[in-house]
């Protein structure tokens, strides 16, 4: 994708808004601008349907049934309601020990480190996905949730969701799994599962920004509660109007997804492998955690002697791409994924992350590796 000059290689941090997507909000706003709670008259009924089959949409991408789904501002606040609901879950059973994976995003860490509980962290393996059986080391008969992200933000690692399930449903521990990359990487039946937790982000997917879900397992959303006290709105669970435009636009994202995703991940990855073959071939940098199973759009990349901000830098305009996830990219500290997977903190600071998408291209990928090349050469040179 094009815009201006700019070649957008950062679908990992956004992605844009599928014109499908777009055509389907313009319409819900001019005919279906009524308040979706409002009860009293067919405006409101037309609104509150689309709404709900908005929630199948989203709730099917994943293998969940709606009735569990909360609509969020995004998959942050549906996060920091999961870790509050682990509180819930240490109130009620005694158990008082969250386990949180050391890669998970910012939104997870920064909620757990206030929640109370007492946080055991599951190191990453060599390969950027978390070490599993440290996690069986982990949990105990203290364990009130067990959190891991789906698929890593930045390193594009896939977590093994069924071995996660395997270590915690005989232990009868509620687990959580934050999927805002995990629908552009794989198919997902979370039911089979026994997931009790699941959290999505809409611009992820090519929806709008501004809206998120929470899909629950029948049996765990007793512990969900509003973070703040507004109306009655979904169940009383979380208050506020709705944004029907938004939310349908989430739905019509992921019923895309669902018909179109499978071809369009191997397609992804051929564009991702061709980039990585490219920079290795020419020696200018090489794939961090090759060993992986990931996101076919993802390409972290190490390039021994430049730094990331600098290399960045010298790639504005035409360029797109990013260090570190976009939630931590005002730190002044290198990636703590790359260092959490055991590479120095030197190597992390010349680590970038590449990520494509829908509307990325061979002509693109090429052109990047063109750009790329004469940056290294004057900056090695």
């Amino acid at each position: 994708m094009r815009v201006g000059e700019t070649i957008y290689l950062d679908y990992q941090a956004s992605t844009p808004v599928d014109p499908r997507v777009r055509a389907k909000m313009l319409a819900a706003e001019e005919t279906l601008f009524a308040n979706p709670h409002a009860a009293d008259h067919a405006l409101g009924w037309r609104a509150a349907a689309a709404i709900s089959e908005s929630a199948q949409e989203i709730a099917g991408l994943i293998g969940m049934d709606a009735d569990d789904l909360l609509f969020t501002s995004g998959a942050s606040e549906a996060n920091a309601m999961v870790i509050r609901a682990a509180q819930r879950i240490a109130n009620e059973t005694g158990k008082t020990e969250l386990i949180i994976g050391a890669g998970d995003h910012s939104s997870i860490l920064n909620e757990a480190a206030v929640s109370g509980l007492e946080i055991r962290y599951v190191p990453l393996g060599r390969d950027g996905s978390p070490d599993l059986d440290a996690l069986s080391h982990l949990i105990s008969t203290r364990t009130a949730l067990v959190s891991l992200v789906g698929v890593n933000n930045e390193n594009g690692a896939i977590t093994d969701l069924e071995s996660v399930n395997t270590l915690c449903e005989p232990a009868g521990i509620p687990w959580h799994a934050d999927l805002s990359q995990a629908p552009l990487a794989m198919d997902l039946d979370l039911f089979a599962l026994g997931i009790s937790f699941a959290t999505l982000s809409s611009h992820k997917v090519y929806g709008p920004k501004g809206v998120g879900a929470l899909i629950m397992a029948p049996q765990a959303s007793r512990w969900i509660e509003p973070l703040i006290q507004g109306g009655l709105q979904q169940g009383g669970r979380r208050g506020g109007t709705l944004p029907t435009e938004l939310c349908i636009g989430f739905g019509e994202a992921c019923s895309i997804l669902r018909n179109e995703g499978a071809a369009e991940r191997a397609r992804v990855a051929v564009l991702r492998d061709r980039f990585v073959s490219k920079i290795e071939a020419k020696g200018i940098g090489h794939l961090v955690g090759k060993t992986a199973r990931r996101h076919p759009g993802n390409a972290l990349i190490h390039f021994a002697g430049i730094e990331a901000a600098d290399l960045l830098g010298r790639m504005q305009p035409e360029i797109a791409a990013s260090s570190q996830s976009a939630c931590a990219s005002g730190s002044v500290e290198p990636s703590r994924v790359v260092q959490a997977m055991g590479l120095s903190r030197a190597t992390a600071s010349e680590c970038v992350r590449f990520s494509f998408g829908r509307f990325s291209d061979i002509v693109q990928i090429d052109e990047t590796i063109e750009h790329l090349l004469a940056i290294l050469r004057e900056v090695r040179n």
